[in-house]
């Protein structure tokens, strides 16, 4: 006879015999009796007992852990509601050899600092205490009232099946009543289906296979899916759906499957191996497995015998596998035809074609019609579900006439879950509907611009999409990363290369929002800079009329989103910002010299932390395939060494140097390595810092050792060529001049100079090239610097001759930059500059860059004059000589 104990937990009569064996036997004699009559049990040649065998075999756990469970209570003297309950399989009472023992730890107050239950956790997962006493290894997982809320998915559904085990509060009821409160029903489904559209479905229609068959996955889990389903709607628990079945057959056939189970983890030896996502190697039966089932009859059957009730086994397990398989696709299917409602006060429901209304949307007041048709898209972004294709003659019928902003908009922006890029792929279809949202979209996703010119492949709205979906991809990524990691330090170390992914993940909701309104509306609103462009006659046609296809300023035409879209005024200002300085990283990263000026007036366009992080993470999604990394990657080592100086200028006190003391450097090599300056630490170089640091150690130290060192490096899309040696007159001209001779040609060049020790720590960015880069450069610069030739006879040859204007201006204060611009191709463009430099000024550079434009090619090498000459005399020189 079963019933409640005067704890309030459910006890059955196979349980209260476990207890009366535990107090005859002590619990461990108790499990080893028991678990060996179980096993026996299993080895008979009775098919019809599947239930009986995992009903007996789960109450021996259950019985054993309330029996350590009332027993740690008392002994603690724990005073607060507390309750063990059993879950998944465990909880539907369905164990066998080899399952997982699914128990789980129920509070009602926090549990960090809890001490009772540490002492709990110490006994079964920080020693081997509770296994040794009972048997078996109990990992149960401890959850509290706040919890419930963040239950979602597969742990979600393992509470369906909760039943307690030890429970003298009915915390456990309590439990049940806040899920049924606070979950969704919808979600749920969807959980259920997802798994029967990938894997369970395609399981169902192998019925037939014997050569791999997994018993669990895609036998017990068919069944279970319209199990799960029908339970699912109510939040209750299985045996109440088991209960109700029209037809007994569905069951009788799953329990069969249970029988099968535990015969085929008999046939298993070892410790439990669980895989992921609870599955067990042990569940996959094989040809070898299939062709056993004569074993039930015993050793001493006769061969034929064995034979013969091996071919019955095999015909009711594949009559099983088929029964089960239609149970669940009938329910699945009738709850699509029924059609699933998504909430009890929503008119969207889910059918066979997807999400759709249940109420007719052809007709009514263009407010409401609006904001039925963007929550249907709203619910299709939030539950990752396609909306019936039926829909766009119903909810979205001639939507291009009467759409309006609403705030469920706002709602489609701000989701988490979904892809808003999916969202706006579906309304696409619509004509005229984004426009009606978007002011200027019409003309704008059928324009011209200079990628489509060049691509010539797809409008400008599927490539608008493709850079949301980026987004949305970072933001994943990012925040999986995040979750990995101890804490956020781990991947902000300054030390490394700036993590895209994690820099998004990072921004809050209002801002992703905004970045997500920005690429969605980018060239609609008309800044003033579009307003020039329009009459630049410079400029060809198409990128002429490229922008501001709405004719509406910036600060008008975002005024209705807030009003009527359901857009908070902060995201109103962020879009506002990102789209007034959509090309300000690009702009600022142009010259390629992040120096403190340049990196304090974009810090103070930014404002803070926020808005420059909003910026960053909007160009990168915005160039994520046009002008970007790969294509471009000296442009974007300055956009990433630009960002990464402007975050370090919003969080001062970290020291640049501290992975140089970490990795042991006294004080005074320290100082060595510092005389290169703050340009050199406080950017992307710091990185090579240790790289090049014993070498220059050693040149500073050894004042006989003159040798330099030269070594390929990789800064993301980025190939460097790194150089450390003496800071001798013309080294520059002399390694421009080589990597000319070599067909090699530069984007750009910092050039570092230790001013207390004669050191100088460069790097070359090479322009991607059509050929492999020159496996022997490297070598070959070493030897001819090594040799301390002078320029021409380093290099071998004199530079070619200039054909363009060369002017020498005034860059910073005390700093000065010899400005190319021309027509001619860059190849020794740039050792014409240094060398010129090196000849006619004797003058110190640290940098230069190099590009081309439609408009011609351009370079720069930034400099430091000698004493001996002015600014005057160095701008004679310039036009005499250059």
């Amino acid at each position: 006879m079963s019933g409640y104990n005067s704890e309030h937990t459910f006890m059955t009569p196979l349980e209260q015999n476990v207890r009366i064996i535990i107090q005859e036997l002590g619990p461990l004699g108790a499990f080893e009796k028991l678990i060996a009559d179980n096993d026996a049990l299993i080895l008979c040649d009775r098919l019809d007992i599947g239930r009986k065998i995992v009903s007996e075999r789960t109450a021996i756990y259950i019985e054993l852990t309330r029996h350590w469970a009332e027993q740690q209570h008392a002994l603690l003297a724990y005073d607060k509601p507390f309750a063990v309950v059993a879950l998944g399989g465990t909880g539907r009472g369905e164990m066998t050899p080899y399952s997982d023992t699914d128990f789980a730890f129920l509070f009602d107050g926090a549990l960090e600092g809890n001490s009772f239950l540490l002492k709990l956790q110490k006994q079964i997962l920080h020693s081997d205490a509770f296994q040794k006493k009972f048997g078996f290894a109990c990992e149960a997982l401890p959850f509290s009232l706040d919890d419930i809320p963040s239950l979602e998915g597969k742990q979600l559904n393992s509470f369906l099946d909760m039943r307690p085990v030890y429970d003298p509060d009915g915390l456990t009821q309590v439990f049940l009543e806040r899920i049924r409160a606070s979950y969704n029903p919808f979600d749920h489904f969807l959980h259920v289906r997802e798994f029967w559209q990938g894997q369970w479905k395609g399981a169902s229609q192998r019925s037939e296979d014997f050569d791999h068959f997994d018993i669990k996955n895609d036998g017990l889990r068919v069944f279970l899916a319209g199990i799960w389903t029908l339970a699912g709607k109510e939040f209750v628990h299985s045996h109440t759906i088991y209960k109700e079945l029209k037809d007994w057959r569905d069951l009788d056939a799953y329990e069969f499957l249970l029988r099968i189970r535990a015969f085929l983890h008999s046939r298993r030896s070892g410790q439990r191996r669980p895989g992921a996502g609870g599955n067990h190697p042990e569940d996959i039966m094989t040809f070898d497995d299939f062709v056993s089932f004569g074993s039930l009859l015993g050793k001493d059957a006769i061969l034929a015998a064995q034979f013969e009730f091996g071919n019955k086994v095999r015909a009711m397990l594949f009559a099983a596998r088929r029964r089960i398989a239609i149970f669940s696709q009938s329910v699945i299917r009738h709850e699509l035809k029924s059609q699933r409602e998504v909430s009890k006060i929503s008119p969207i429901v889910y059918g066979l074609g997807g999400l759709c209304m249940n109420v007719d949307l052809t007709t009514g007041e263009p407010a409401e019609k609006s904001r039925h048709a963007l929550s249907l898209l709203l619910a299709s972004q939030r539950y990752n579900t396609s909306i019936d294709p039926v829909e766009l003659q119903n909810a979205f019928w001639d939507a291009g006439d009467w759409l309006q902003l609403t705030p469920e908009l706002a709602g489609i922006f701000y989701e988490e879950k979904g892809s808003l890029a999916s969202t706006f792929e579906f309304l696409s279809q619509v004509v005229g509907a984004e426009e009606r949202l978007f002011p200027g979209y019409g003309k704008f996703e059928s324009s011209l611009d200079g990628r489509i010119m060049v691509e010539r492949r797809s409008l400008r709205g599927k490539l608008q999409r493709e850079k949301i979906r980026a987004l949305e991809g970072f933001i994943e990524t990012g925040r999986a990363l995040l979750e990995k990691a101890t804490s956020s330090s781990q991947l902000l170390s300054f030390n490394e290369d700036v993590n895209i992914p994690v820099e998004a993940a990072l921004l809050d909701s209002d801002f992703i929002a905004a970045i997500k309104l920005a690429l969605k509306t980018k060239r609609l609103p008309l800044t003033e800079q579009d307003h020039l462009k329009l009459y630049d006659e410079s400029y060809p046609l198409h990128e002429r009329f490229a922008s501001g296809f709405s004719g509406i300023s910036l600060d008008d035409y975002y005024q209705p989103f807030s009003a009527d879209g359901g857009f908070s005024e902060h995201t109103i200002r962020i879009v506002k910002f990102l789209i007034a300085n959509r090309s300000a990283l690009m702009r600022f990263t142009l010259s390629g010299l992040n120096d403190a000026k340049k990196v304090n007036e974009f810090s103070s366009l930014c404002g803070d932390e926020d808005h420059l992080r909003a910026l960053f993470v909007f160009t990168c999604a915005d160039r994520v395939e046009w002008e970007s990394e790969s294509s471009q990657p000296t442009r974007w080592f300055n956009i990433k060494e630009l960002y990464s100086k402007a975050l370090k200028g919003f969080r001062p006190g970290v020291d640049p140097s501290r992975e140089l003391t970490a990795a042991g450097y006294a004080e005074d090599e320290l100082a060595v390595l510092k005389d290169f300056g703050q340009d050199f630490f406080g950017g992307m170089y710091r990185r090579y810092a240790n790289r090049f640091g014993p070498h220059l150690l050693r040149l500073a130290q050894d004042t006989q050792f003159n040798d330099c060192k030269s070594t390929l490096l990789r800064a993301g899309a980025s190939t460097i060529l790194g150089i450390a040696a003496r800071d001798v007159r013309g080294l520059a001209a002399t390694i421009t001049g080589l990597l000319w001779q070599n067909g090699v040609r530069l984007t750009q060049a910092h050039l570092f100079s230790s001013s207390n020790h004669n050191l100088a720590i460069d790097f070359f960015h090479i322009e991607p090239m059509g050929k492999s880069f020159p496996e022997n450069m490297a070598r070959i610069i070493e030897k001819r610097v090594n040799e301390g030739l002078v320029v021409e006879e380093a290099v071998g040859v004199s530079p070619p001759k200039l054909k363009g204007g060369v002017s020498l201006v005034e860059w910073r204060p005390g700093q000065y930059s010899l400005k190319y611009e021309g027509n001619e191709d860059r190849d020794g463009l740039i050792f014409s500059l240094t060398f010129g430099i090196f000849k006619y000024l004797n003058a110190n550079i640290f940098g230069l860059t190099a590009y081309k434009t439609r408009r011609g090619v351009f370079a720069s090498v930034y400099l430091n004059l000698p004493e001996t000459i002015s600014f005057e005399e160095a701008r004679q020189l310039v036009e005499n000589h250059f």
